[in-house]
């Protein structure tokens, strides 16, 4: 959908500031900027009359990634986010501008391009308002004409621009942080996750039957089923990768009264809505264990089964992204190299966290007669024999609960399925991007 670009950008000429109020206003506002801040009152007095304020409502495009920027923006009140694309990903840059609250100096965030705009550079990022407000522009032109009529101004401006070189000289000049549940999905082609769903139903497959034989002292072919598991595999996770950002597409989560709990269903609803898939994967790996038709099969444990789904979702999508961005350029700004660590990182922290719903859900697979509660109490019995006998029977079996719990069997099996599949699926879905597939899942930048 488009967002409607603020007229100040294409439409109106410069009509200057004749309120003494707004001057005086215009002046404190560019005195907050890195540009302008050691520049004198009366210098900026002269140039801020030759300024435009304008109104600017939500959704309102104030610049727009890649185009000239003709103007720089001084906001008033109300706040704006900035946005940058970066390999078909969008990324949250630093933080909001405007109604910011003030840093130690006192200052807030207040400017926006200046430093692109004396010569009209491409825009570094794309800049939305967030809701109602105002705010000051300085046109390019304007500020040539100031810079070469007042030799004074030129020279306080060549002042600041110093002052904040120094104070950037060990920091990065742009971070890209977004928070986890507003990760944007990177464009992805159909056929190309479905290569990368085949490479890795094989992997997943053959570490399954080893944490299925570790849980129930049983091994079972390391591959059984796979005209099931493949094709299924592959609209598993081809329904991951495309309900994210089909929900991407569709969904504004801004425009809600709760923005955070439309992001969180956003991220929950991929996992939920593809466990039935996953059931039919895992049905497929026990067969030797439960003699019930996969019709019947697929059905148990799928409640800890779901659980276990929505987090490997937002680990798959939302947190691989999340740790891929967090990767220091000084430790690699390789790309292939950056998604791995990412994917690493993200495997890590979800084949930790859904292992108990995974060990409950399989056991629950394999053994449909006992209930979950007895599922959990074998777990801590099985634990309970690495707890030595010199603690008390109550002592053990605590300490048997918490080690289930907190380390449970077969975790690294687990946790290493986890780490490879994120690594092959994001990695080769990356790896693919550039070759010229037919089929893409449209998003919504």
């Amino acid at each position: 959908p488009c967002r409607r670009r603020i007229s100040v950008c294409t439409q109106l000429s410069t009509m200057g500031i004749s309120d003494p109020t707004h001057v005086e206003e215009a002046i404190g506002l560019l005195r907050q900027s890195s540009m302008f801040h050691a520049c004198s009152k009366a210098s900026l007095g002269k140039m801020a009359k030759d300024m435009d304020r304008v109104d600017f409502t939500k959704g309102d495009l104030l610049l727009d990634q890649g185009a000239p920027q003709t103007k720089a923006f001084f906001i008033g009140d109300g706040t704006i986010k900035r946005e940058r694309v970066v390999n078909d990903q969008s990324h949250q840059v630093i933080d909001v501008f405007g109604n910011t609250e003030p840093d130690k100096f006192g200052n807030r965030k207040v400017a926006i391009g200046a430093l692109h705009v004396l010569h009209q550079e491409p825009s570094f990022a794309n800049a939305t308002a967030m809701g109602p407000g105002y705010l000051y522009s300085l046109p390019s032109a304007v500020l040539r004409k100031h810079l070469r009529a007042d030799a004074e101004l030129s020279t306080e401006v060549v002042q600041s621009l110093a002052v904040e070189v120094r104070r950037q000289s060990n920091q990065v000049r742009w971070l890209m942080r977004t928070p986890l549940l507003e990760q944007r999905p990177k464009k992805t082609n159909v056929i190309a996750v479905s290569i990368a769903a085949l490479c890795e139903s094989f992997y997943r497959s053959g570490l399954n039957a080893a944490m299925n034989a570790k849980l129930s002292g049983q091994w079972g072919a390391l591959f059984p089923n796979m005209h099931i598991q493949c094709p299924a595999r592959i609209a598993y996770i081809n329904g991951f990768k495309g309900l994210r950002q089909y929900l991407d597409w569709k969904i504004k989560p801004d425009e809600y009264s709760s923005p955070t709990v439309a992001r969180l269903g956003m991220s929950f609803a991929p996992g939920i809505i593809m466990t039935p898939l996953s059931s039919m994967l895992e049905a497929s790996n026990a067969g030797h264990m439960n003699p019930e038709p996969i019709t019947t099969r697929w059905m148990r444990g799928i409640t800890w089964r779901m659980a276990r789904e929505v987090i490997f979702g937002i680990g798959l999508n939302q947190m691989s992204d999340y740790c891929e961005e967090r990767i220091p350029a000084s430790v690699t700004s390789n790309e292939a190299l950056r998604t791995m660590g990412g994917s690493m990182i993200a495997g890590v922290c979800s084949g930790y966290l859904s292992h108990i719903p995974h060990n409950l859900s399989t056991l629950k697979l394999m053994t449909p007669s006992k209930s979950y509660g007895e599922h959990l109490n074998s777990l801590v019995a099985q634990s309970e024999q690495r707890i030595p006998n010199s603690f008390s029977p109550g002592a053990r079996r605590a300490l048997a609960t918490a080690a289930a719990i907190l380390f449970p069997r077969a975790v690294v099996i687990r946790t290493a399925q986890i780490v490879g599949s994120f690594i092959i699926l994001n990695g080769t879905i990356n790896g693919l991007k550039t070759v010229d597939l037919p089929t893409s899942i449209p998003t919504a930048f």
